[in-house]
Formats: C-alpha cells, sequence, structure tokens
C-alpha cells in the first residue's frame, strides 16, 4: 500500500470515529463559549471580588487562559489513537495484514494525528482569542489581531499537537490510553506549573515548556518561547522515535 493510499485509510479511520468528533466538537465549542463568556471579566475592577486574581491581564494574551479546557482533549485523542490499534478486536493485526511496513504505518498515523489535531488546534484557540476580544469591546479590532497574537496562536497550535503526539507516542508503548493520561494529565491541570514554583527544572517537562509558546513571559515561570518549543519538540521526536522502534520490534499479540 503506498503511502497516500495508507494515509487515507488512516484518515478515515480517524475521522470515522464517533469519540473523534465528540471531542473536537467539545474542544472547540466548549472553549469558544467560555471565551466569550470569560471576556466579561476584563471590564472589571481590579478589586472586584468575582475576579480570582487582581493582576491586569496584558492585552495580547487575553484569552489564552482557555488553553487549558482544550489541552485535556487534545491529550485525549492521542491517547484513545494510539490506543484504538490494540483494543479488543486487534485492528493493528488487520492494519499491518493490508500494510507490513511497520514504519511506514507508524509514522502515517502520526501524520495524520498532527494535521487533526493542528487544524483543532488552530480553530479552538483561534476562535477563542477572537470571541475574546469581539466581547471584551477593549478597542481591539477582533479581525484585525495584531501578529504577536497569531504568533501565540501559531505556537498554542504548535504546543498541543506535539502534546498530542507525546500522548499517541505513549499510548503506542503502553499499549493502553491509561499510560499517558496518568502522566499527562496532571501537568495540564496545573501540577506543571506548580512544580516550576518547587523546582526550576519542571519548566523542562513537556507540557510546563509548551506553554512557554503563548504565556506570558512576565509570569517568569516558564522558558522563552522558542527555547520551549525547542524543548517540547524534543521530547515529542525523542517518544515518537523511541515508541517507534518498539512498534517494529513488539509482537502484534
Amino acid at each position: 500500500m503506498s503511502v497516500i493510499t495508507l494515509a487515507r485509510a488512516e484518515s478515515r479511520k480517524l475521522l470515522t470515529v464517533r469519540s473523534t468528533w465528540i471531542l473536537a466538537g467539545v474542544t472547540i465549542f466548549a472553549t469558544w463559549a467560555m471565551a466569550w463568556m470569560n471576556a466579561a471579566s476584563y471590564g472589571l475592577s481590579s478589586d472586584d471580588p468575582r475576579l480570582v486574581s487582581s493582576a491586569p491581564v496584558p492585552l495580547e494574551f487575553r484569552g489564552f487562559e482557555m488553553a487549558g479546557f482544550g489541552y485535556v482533549f487534545i491529550i485525549v485523542i492521542g491517547a484513545l489513537w494510539a490506543a484504538s490499534e490494540f483494543g479488543p478486536g486487534r485492528q493493528i493485526r488487520t492494519t499491518l495484514a493490508t500494510t507490513p511496513a511497520r514504519s511506514r504505518v507508524f509514522w502515517v498515523k502520526a501524520a495524520v494525528l498532527s494535521a487533526v489535531l493542528a487544524l483543532v488546534s488552530f480553530l479552538t484557540m483561534g476562535g477563542a482569542i477572537v470571541l475574546t476580544h469581539a466581547a471584551s469591546d477593549d478597542g481591539l479590532n477582533p479581525w484585525l489581531l495584531s501578529p504577536a497574537i497569531w504568533a501565540q496562536v501559531g505556537g498554542l497550535t504548535l504546543a498541543w499537537t506535539l502534546t498530542g503526539l507525546i500522548a499517541f507516542a505513549l499510548g503506542i508503548l503502553a499499549r493502553t490510553a491509561i499510560l499517558p493520561l496518568i502522566l499527562l494529565l496532571p501537568l495540564v491541570i496545573g501540577i506543571g506549573d506548580f512544580l516550576v514554583g518547587l523546582w526550576r527544572g519542571a519548566a523542562f517537562l513537556p507540557i510546563v515548556a509548551g506553554a512557554a509558546t503563548y504565556s506570558d513571559p512576565s509570569a517568569g515561570i516558564y522558558l522563552a518561547p522558542v527555547v520551549g518549543g525547542i524543548v517540547q519538540g524534543l521530547w515529542a521526536a525523542a517518544l515518537l522515535a523511541v515508541a517507534s522502534i518498539m512498534f517494529l520490534r513488539r509482537d502484534v499479540g
């Protein structure tokens, strides 16, 4: 089976699974709704008790605090895509029967996942940022966002995509979705930032490093944006390489 034919087959496989559409839909539309509602907080005075923090959010970073919600579902999509091959029906046997070239199968699956995650990520946070500025009436035209803001949306798209690939690699290694969920979800929901406060080296953990590409550097806990992207990219590359080797060598069971 050629690479193009295999890519089409894997794309159909991913996009015909109901959970893919459910998770993508929740990621996009729930984040948009929360961004719209959260935009009202930017008009409150700094001493308003409804605010979680009195520190003002710089204009170019408004809306990016919504990233944590969608991040969770990106990890789930990556983990489930890996685990789907090793479920009760052992779909991997059929996949390798039609395409015995295991390396090709692995990297095409990773590429298809990357494309889907990048699209979902961009739609989610690109839309969330536009809605944030449209609803907050902060004087910034939501349809004419600055290059710096779009660069951060691009950084977030990269971070989410790399995180999904890390979840995929861990799922392939463990042959289950449980391991990536256990290892990655706590870092997304706040444990990562907490660890950085205790140990500076935690800034090099994949989720925390990725957050540097779209977070306010004045917080003082993140790496430089470019460095964070490189660090997370190295995590993804290393884990994908190890998962690829294991995928080539292990028996399908």
